[in-house]
């Protein structure tokens, strides 16, 4: 068998394969002697830019590779012995290589798991405790058809068109696209009134490849007068207005907090309740017949569509569908209440609110078919998180900045407002987030595979097929305990639990629950607790381990991806399989989430710890002989940083004592 591995590496697989020589294949699975842990790394790297329709439908906050999960499933399933060329042509191969085997994940999320075990032509179940959850996964593993879909899509524009084009009026023929707004709050101290903003620079023409081609440089605004001034000069530092001259780089919010112009006193966004302050529209961006696009003060018309807009949603409110509740005080995230935003409604405009809602009637009142309907009411949803409040600006590309792309709640200090019909241009719009779900019924996706010659990810063109299994997947805690009659049987479990150090995902998708009166959840999501989260912790997954282990059949380990420099989280891990009984047979790092811009951050772990176990049951302890300097040794040239290094250690402990090798 050919090994991607160092040669050192390559001769202890091969004492470790002699141990185990007597024991037959059929009881040890592939991913327990062998796994091209570098190799997927590097196809994984090459996969990060491709548009996998399947997964676009709408946002999921926390999603492995696929590639890492299809490998995790082909060498779960696979026998020990199977060698590495004969693996890579599995999972290049559009073959059900999993027919016939059921495919079970606890903790199923954004559904990738499922989905590829369902191209791999497994049966799948699933499960989550967040309805938004179920919503997604449920449209990934049974997509409708596209071009119904965008037949019924049409019809919906057409009467949001002829409905409520006229709140996005334009008194030059060119379509508005966004519109630029900023907070006018009261300062605590003198209460006077002053503008909240960084700096005065609305667009910038970067000249960068991707970006938004401009007639100028820059386009700034006036404090004083809010005059906009077009400037040909990228260089330009001072802006000479109302006989004053002001830094274009400098603006009354900085550090973090509002300089009050008056007296000079900081506060922050919780001080001034800048959520619900009054904005000033400060500009219009339009797009012209030609794509070309420019900005323009906003005109009376457009001041007056705000109160018009406000009137009428007073009126329909009570008879549409709009986001209910209150937003949960006890919450990780203490955003968007510190920003005094309480109410999941006031986190939108009133023609945001009413061009949502009726959208939403529209689709309950006119198409009768249930999967249609939910198809279209999932691309409504999605457009939530470009259609809010706290949507920001990419101001050198010309991009809307959607509400979540750093997974929480950040308020921006220039807010952009996106006409959600505008039939061309703009990031989420209706148009855009109904073709999104349209495509994702799509075969063929370009993925990267492993070249064995060249030793390098390639392209490689799949045509994937939904027609084998069956797919069932339940709103439903995982740690919850099942009638054994009403078990169904599971060949392989891959999954991906949520982490100690979690980002609250059900707080992120409450913002889209709202809007279908699903605030409340299957369960207790699994979260450490603040009196004993290690043990907390640590139950809670081991008894949904347990669960699992109970649903098991047929000799296949269990397979599940973790990361954390904190060695509490490792230890969670460590009480959560001694609960349920399981030892580990084996333990590999695959470099999986490689940060880039404002998700970077030196803490970050960039490469999980693939944990695989199976129950205690048939196996025997056995001596844990990685170490994490061999673990970044064997992945040269790619790099692992300090907190991976503590990561890999905190992992290899946890192991340790609970390491095994199948009887």
């Amino acid at each position: 068998m050919t090994l991607d591995v160092a040669t050192g590496t390559q001769l202890r697989f091969a004492e470790y394969l002699t141990d185990l020589s007597s024991v037959p294949e059929t009881q040890t699975s592939l991913i327990e002697s062998w796994f091209p842990a570098r190799a997927l790394s590097q196809v994984i790297a090459k996969d990060r830019r491709v548009r996998d329709s399947a997964y676009a439908a709408h946002r999921w906050w926390a999603r492995r590779p696929p590639a890492l999960l299809r490998a995790l499933l082909l060498a779960t399933a696979l026998p020990c012995g199977v060698a590495e060329e004969e693996f890579w042509e599995r999972y290049a191969s559009e073959e059900p290589h999993l027919l016939g085997k059921t495919v079970y994940d606890p903790f199923m999320g954004g559904g990738s798991t499922l989905v590829e075990a369902q191209r791999l032509g497994a049966s799948v179940m699933g499960s989550d405790v967040d309805p938004m959850s179920v919503r997604i996964v449920k449209s990934e593993l049974a997509p409708v058809k596209g071009e119904k879909l965008r037949e019924y899509g049409k019809l919906l524009l057409a009467y949001l068109q002829s409905n409520f084009s006229r709140l996005y009026p334009s008194e030059t023929g060119a379509s508005p696209l966004h519109y630029f707004s900023i907070a006018e709050v009261q300062c605590p101290a003198c209460a006077e009134d002053g503008p909240l903003y960084r700096n005065l620079v609305l667009v910038r023409d970067p000249k960068k490849v991707g970006a938004v081609v401009r007639d100028h440089a820059l386009t700034v605004f006036c404090p004083a007068c809010w005059k906009l001034h077009y400037l040909d000069s990228p260089d330009r530092k001072v802006l000479l207005c109302c006989d004053r001259r002001f830094k274009i780089a400098e603006g009354t919010y900085r550090a973090g907090a509002y300089h009050c112009p008056s007296c000079g006193l900081t506060s922050t966004h919780r001080d001034l309740k800048t959520g619900v302050a009054k904005r000033r529209i400060v500009a219009v961006e339009e797009t012209k017949a030609n794509g070309r696009r420019n900005l323009r003060m906003p005109s009376e018309e457009d001041e007056s569509v705000q109160l018009r807009s406000a009137r009428e949603w007073a009126s329909q409110r009570d008879f549409l569908p709009h986001p209910k509740g209150e937003i949960r005080a006890t919450r990780s995230d203490e955003r968007p209440r510190s920003y005094g935003i309480n109410a999941y409604e006031d986190l939108f405009t009133h023609r945001q609110l009413l061009v949502l809602g009726h959208a939403l009637k529209w689709i309950e009142e006119n198409v009768p078919e249930p999967d249609f309907r939910a198809a279209l009411e999932l691309a409504v949803s999605n457009s939530l998180s470009t259609n809010n409040k706290l949507c920001g600006y990419a101001t050198d590309y010309g991009r809307l900045s959607a509400l979540f792309s750093v997974r929480g709640y950040s308020l921006p200090a220039l807010t952009v407002e996106l006409n959600p019909l505008h039939e061309t241009g703009g990031r989420g719009t209706i148009a855009a987030c109904i073709e999104r779900v349209a495509k994702s019924d799509a075969a063929k996706v370009r993925r990267h595979v492993w070249d064995i010659q060249s030793r390098r990810p390639v392209p490689n063109l799949f045509t994937f097929s939904r027609n084998f299994g069956s797919s069932s997947v339940s709103l439903k805690n995982a740690a919850s305990a099942s009638a054994p009659e009403a078990i169904e049987k599971i060949d392989v479990a891959v999954f991906d639990p949520p982490y100690f150090d979690f980002i609250a995902y059900d707080e992120l998708s409450e913002f889209h629950r709202a809007w279908f009166g699903e605030l409340d959840l299957a369960g207790e999501p699994l979260l450490p607790k603040a009196g004993n989260p290690v043990e907390s912790f640590g139950m809670q997954l081991g008894t949904s381990l347990r669960e699992m282990v109970k649903r098991a059949r047929g000799s296949n380990p269990f397979a599940f991806t973790y990361h954390s420099a904190n060695p509490d989280a490792w230890k969670a891990v460590g009480v959560a399989l001694d609960f349920a009984e399981l030892a580990v047979t084996r333990l590999w790092p695959v470099r999986s989430d490689g940060h880039m811009g404002h998700h970077s951050n030196p803490g970050n772990c960039e490469w999980d710890v693939i944990v695989v176990c199976r129950p205690k049951r048939g196996t025997a302890n056995h001596a844990l002989e990685e170490t994490p300097e061999r673990w970044v040794a064997e992945m040269k040239p790619l790099n692992v940083n300090d907190a991976d290094v503590r990561n890999f250690t905190f992992a290899l402990e946890m192991a340790k004592t609970r390491f095994a090798r199948v009887l």
